[in-house]
Formats: structure tokens, C-alpha cells, sequence
């Protein structure tokens, strides 16, 4: 399983021709690791010519990592090291090593100091270089101090490093310092918002940016070979005219350009709202643009969200690892041509969502405003964006008529006949009905269209339609799906909806779903009319192949273009690892 995903990681980038390249392997615990750590931040800091491999992995400590068999995975990358120049392995634990953790606990005074002296003497002899990395704080605060319980642990590998001659990266300390400063409000941003899987420890997007850029900013201070680092906006300008990849819907019939070809004078850097709509009414020549996002653009329009309405041979991308929409609805609607990337977007809440007592059996709340709609459009790529309801959940909503008054609508809707759209490495989180491929039992002009890839995106605590399918010929390719049936607010119905004449070719998808039992939780018929066919190939629910789920299977085409699918157990790494906005610059696996 790991082979394929080093595998993935490797192919992500490009080594110079002339030059031998380094290469960063990370090893450590949750703080480190894709989903909740700085790791994959630090990875993004570094310059193309160096491999960086995040290989931390949740709730390990210095004992419980070798005992599982990882540390052996890592030698064998130093073995092997096929033509890197120098190999520098960062080790941190710590926060599992701490008392009460059963399986994972060590003694401070004996075992943890030998498991990490063991680490440095390893590298060594692989011919790599051993850097010891002190536990980041946690962000929680007494008397109006930083709770700094990592403290022993952080002079024990401080210790280490001076006793065996490696070299230290000391992170609890500048960590230390950094959230002292910022004082206990400022420091709680740095967590998922709450509601959202809030904690002291573990880090959200803007945590992972901060302590990603100081951990690579101190690597490159240890090692100044291994400067300069990149600057985010750079990797999102270098991309922008990137045009959607051949293994997607969007790459048929002559792909998908967006404002690949716009003039130098139709590429317009905005940073507020004014200027994003200014840029959007310019006529391009020759009729193409590109519109960077630069920050946190609010489009409120008086109370309501503001509605974008994007052109025709359009590039809208986000700058750097923060750029995005609050208040917002984008809008592409009987256009072509259009590219939606590296953009965060939380879900628009409609301030006065309607009541209507003939939906569903006790009648429901109507909002108005998705994240991103497509309406009647074609050739459309949207990826590496972020949509999420936090920190606005749905469990903050008052309750009207017996239900929740729910004012969010779809993260991202495609109707009225689009066709030719892929929607690849998004992250989806904490929203209840997610995606529409086909709105409408009755559209019947939308058979034959509707062809949708949605490749390698992260559902994460998504209730359900991820996506929901009519008519449309979708394929599903390397998504991992994340979530509870028990979740307070976001508790999973099901994952995807074959719904009215869908087509849907599944390939490797990975469900990780607590308390689903079978394949008819994540996947099922959710109306009340006539199914659809899907054909699966080779996915997994909680680690396990999907058993037969009793829908029909011909579902009448085949895949027209080339891709490569990686096994299901090694999806989760791939998609955590790369999904969402803030990690562009990674190219996909190369087809087969």
C-alpha cells in the first residue's frame, strides 16, 4: 500500500535535468501529518527541485511508530536513494509520548530518549541527515500563560540533538513564542473552526500555514542549501494559465482553456470587491481573462450574499494559501470556457430562507445561494477550491416548524444541461446536501449531457449528495469521503445519489464512514422515482471491498479518456495530502 502512494508523491514533482535534487521526509505524529498538522505546509514551501514526503501519521509517538513498522518504510527510502543529492529525515514526537495514552506512551527519562537516538543513529547510516524536531505547543493558556506541557519532552530532544550531533529544529520554542504573543483569542483561529473539530492541539488551514512557514523557514536557516522557498502566490501566478488536464470531462472536445490565452493586459490582480467586479465587466482581448484573488474578498450585497457571474473565457484564481470568497455566490451560467481554482469559499447562508410545507413529508426550509452554481455551461474546471459551512454550521440555525432553519444551499451545483465539467482535489467540509449533477426528475433535456469528472476531492463530514446524479454520464474517480453517522450536525445519510437515468462509473473510491454497514449507506437511489446504473471498481468502505449494492450495473459507456486510478487504500494519503485551496503546484500521477 505505501509502495503506491510513494509512488503518487513521487510523480508530484518535477526534478531539474542537470541538477541532483534533495529531498525532505517527515516523520512525527498528528501535528505533523495531512489533515490536521504543519507537514504538508512545510512540503509546499519548497522549492521544484526538492521531494518533500509527509510520512507522519495520527496518534503515533517514538515507540509506536517503529513498532507498527513505519520507520522501516523510511529506511528503505534512504536505501534507496535514487540520485538525491542529500536526504534529510525531520523526526518529531512527543504529544503521544506524554502519560496516558495506552500503547503509545514512553518513559521520559529512558525510553524516549532512546527511541529518538535510535531515529538520528538510523539516518545516519542510511547516508541521511537526522534533524530532531521539538513538539509544537498546544494553544491553551492559564493564568495568561501558554500551557506548555510539552516542555520536558522538548528538553529531552533538545538533549539528544547535543548529545548524538544532530541537528535541532527547535518548534516548541518558536512556537511557544509566536502563540504567547498572538494571546489565547488569535491563537484559537489557528484550530478548525469550532463546531468543526475545534481543539488546543491540532491545526486548521491557518495554523498549518503559520507553522508550516516557520518550520520551513527555520529548515532553511539550518540548511541554507535547501533556500530560497517559494512564495505561495508565485506557485497560484506559474499556474494560471494552466488548462484542465486530458483525464476529465473538461479535456474532452478540445478541452478547457478558461483565460489561458488572455493578453497581459487582461490579467487583473483584485482585492476587494470593487475591483473583482470591475475586472469581470472589462471586455478581454481577444476575449480572454484571468482574475487573481489576492485575500478574503467579502461580495455581501446589502444582507444577502453577493451573486458573481462569471464570463465566458474566464481564469478566476486564488493567490497564495488565503485568497477567497465570504458572502459570495459564483455563477457560471450558460457560459464557456471557465476556470475556478485555489479558492477557499464558505457556503453562502441565505438570510431569509423560505418555508414550503410540500417538501418531503413535513415540509422543509428552501435557501437560495450555492457556494458555485453551473447553469447551462460547458467546458468547466473547477479545482483545488474549499468549501465549508464553518464557521456558520447548520447546528447554530434556530429551529422554525419543527426543523432546523437551514440557510445554506448547495456547495456546488451543476444543472441545466452543463456538460464537459471536471471538479478535481476540492475539499468539501461540514455541509448537508453538497452537489447536484441534474437538478430536476422532469429536465429531460439534460439527458445525453451532464458528463462530469469528479476526481481525487475530499467530502469531509458531507451529509449527502457527493455528488446526487440525474441523467448525467459521471465519473467518480480516487475521492475519499469522510464521516459519521452520529455526527451532531452533519451526521452521513449517504455519499452518492443514483438517482433518475444516472450513469455513474465509480473507480477506487475510499468511504470512510463510522457506523455504515454496507454499500446501500454510501450509496442508493434517494428519490422516490425510477434509479439509475452504477458501476463500481474497486472501492472501499471502512477498509473493506464494497459489497454489491443491489443497483443496476449497465450503465451504457465507458471512460473516453485516459487516467490512472490508484488502489482505494492509498487514496486517503493522496487526496489529504493534496486537496483544497492553498496546495496547488502539485502535478497528478502521469497517465498510464
Amino acid at each position: 500500500m505505501l509502495r503506491h502512494a510513494l509512488l503518487s508523491l513521487a510523480c508530484l514533482v518535477s526534478l531539474p535535468a542537470a541538477q541532483a535534487a534533495d529531498r525532505i521526509i517527515l516523520v512525527g505524529d498528528s501535528t505533523v501529518a495531512s489533515g490536521g498538522g504543519y507537514g504538508d505546509y512545510l512540503c509546499r514551501r519548497q522549492r521544484p527541485g526538492t521531494l518533500c514526503l509527509n510520512l507522519a501519521k495520527n496518534g503515533r509517538s517514538s515507540g509506536s511508530f517503529r513498532a507498527e513498522g513505519r520507520w522501516e518504510q523510511v529506511q528503505a527510502l534512504l536505501r534507496d536513494r535514487a540520485g538525491f543529492d542529500k536526504t534529510y529525515v525531520l523526526v518529531q514526537f512527543g504529544h503521544n509520548d506524554q502519560p496516558g495514552k495506552p500503547g503509545r506512551s514512553t518513559d521520559l527519562v529512558r525510553e524516549y530518549p532512546a527511541n529518538l537516538a535510535r531515529y538520528v543513529a538510523d539516518v545516519k547510516a542510511g547516508g541521511g541527515v537526522p534533524v530532531l524536531v521539538t513538539s509544537l505547543t498546544r494553544r491553551s493558556f492559564r493564568n495568561g500563560y501558554v500551557w506548555n506541557d510539552l516542555a520536558p519532552w522538548a528538553a529531552g530532544a533538545r538533549e539528544v540533538a547535543r548529545r548524538e550531533g544532530a541537528a535541532l529544529l527547535d518548534l516548541n520554542a518558536l512556537s511557544l513564542a509566536a502563540v504567547q504573543e498572538m494571546g489565547p483569542e488569535q491563537a484559537d483561529t489557528l484550530a478548525a473552526p469550532k463546531g468543526a473539530g475545534f481543539d488546543y492541539t491540532h491545526l486548521g488551514p491557518k495554523g498549518g500555514r503559520i507553522f508550516g512557514d516557520m518550520a520551513a523557514r527555520e529548515l532553511a536557516r539550518l540548511f541554507p542549501a535547501l533556500g530560497p522557498l517559494v512564495d505561495p502566490a508565485d506557485t497560484a501566478r506559474g499556474v494560471a494559465r494552466e488548462h484542465a488536464p486530458s483525464d476529465g470531462w473538461a479535456g474532452m472536445e478540445g478541452g478547457t482553456r478558461g483565460g489561458a490565452d488572455a493578453a497581459p493586459s487582461a490579467v487583473h490582480t483584485v482585492a476587494s470587491r470593487a475591483e473583482l467586479l470591475a475586472a469581470l465587466a472589462t471586455p478581454a482581448a481577444p476575449s480572454a481573462r484571468i482574475v487573481q484573488v489576492r485575500g478574503t474578498l467579502d461580495m455581501a450585497d446589502g444582507a444577502k450574499p453577493g451573486v458573481v457571474r462569471l464570463p465566458s473565457n474566464t481564469t478566476l484564481i486564488g493567490l497564495g494559501e488565503d485568497a477567497g470568497f465570504v458572502n459570495a455566490s459564483l455563477v457560471v451560467s450558460n457560459a464557456s470556457q471557465v476556470i475556478i481554482r485555489n479558492l477557499s469559499i464558505r457556503n453562502p447562508c441565505d438570510p431569509a430562507p423560505k418555508w414550503d410545507p410540500q417538501d418531503g413529508a413535513h415540509g422543509n426550509w428552501n435557501s437560495v445561494y450555492d457556494g458555485i452554481t453551473v447553469f447551462g455551461s460547458h467546458h468547466v474546471w473547477i479545482d483545488h477550491n474549499s468549501f465549508t459551512d464553518a464557521p456558520q454550521t447548520d447546528g447554530q440555525a434556530q429551529r422554525e416548524n419543527g426543523m432546523l432553519k437551514q440557510c445554506h444551499d448547495g456547495a456546488l451545483d451543476i444543472t441545466g444541461g452543463s456538460d464537459f465539467v471536471t471538479v478535481s482535489y476540492n475539499h468539501f467540509s461540514l455541509h448537508e446536501k453538497n452537489t447536484l449533477v441534474g437538478a430536476s426528475d422532469n429536465a429531460s433535456g439534460d439527458e445525453g449531457r451532464l458528463r462530469v469528472t469528479f476526481s481525487h476531492n475530499f467530502f469531509d463530514h458531507v451529509s449527502s449528495r457527493a455528488p446526487r446524479v440525474r441523467f448525467g454520464q459521471v465519473h467518480l474517480l480516487n475521492n475519499f469521503h469522510k464521516g459519521s453517522r452520529k455526527h451532531a450536525e452533519y451526521a452521513h445519510s449517504y455519499s452518492v445519489g443514483i438517482a433518475k437515468q444516472a450513469r455513474v462509473i465509480i473507480d477506487a473510491n475510499a468511504y470512510e464512514i463510522e457506523g455504515a454497514r454496507g454499500c446501500g449507506d454510501v450509496l442508493r437511489n434517494p428519490g422516490g422515482t425510477e434509479g439509475g446504473a452504477v458501476l463500481d471498481r474497486g472501492s472501499q468502505l471502512n477498509g473493506k471491498p464494497l459489497a454489491e449494492c443491489g443497483l443496476p450495473g449497465d450503465v451504457g459507456w465507458s471512460v473516453p479518456y485516459t487516467f490512472t486510478a490508484l488502489p482505494a487504500a492509498d487514496v486517503q494519503p493522496n487526496v489529504m495530502s493534496n486537496a483544497g485551496a492553498g496546495r496547488l503546484g502539485l502535478l497528478r500521477p502521469a497517465p498510464r
